[in-house]
């Protein structure tokens, strides 16, 4: 049968194996917590980024159909001035004037 003596001694060993794995554990809490800062960092500067890259899409959407645009019209523009090139030629009336 154990005594108390006996139990006293178990229980410091046991505190003796405890009070590093404290330790370890406080270290491990304080790298999960550094590294939730971390990611809570990367979700803002995500958001910043998906932010950003919608702004250049819609940008470049807008400059895309600008220059369309501008084609397309350059296109008609000629295509009307060879138009009336030769109805000038011709001696051809154009009935919208």
């Amino acid at each position: 049968m154990l005594t108390k003596n006996d139990f006293q001694q178990i229980r410091e060993i046991v505190k003796g194996e405890i009070i590093p794995v404290r330790k370890q554990l406080n270290t491990v809490e304080i790298k999960v917590e550094l590294v939730n800062k971390r990611v809570d960092g990367l979700e803002g500067k995500l958001g910043e980024v998906e932010k950003n890259l919608e702004r250049k899409i819609m940008q470049t959407q807008e400059e895309t159909i600008y220059t369309l645009s501008e084609l397309i019209n350059t296109g008609y523009n000629l295509h009307e001035k060879r138009i009336r090139k030769v109805e000038e030629v011709l001696q051809i009336t154009n009935p919208q004037q």
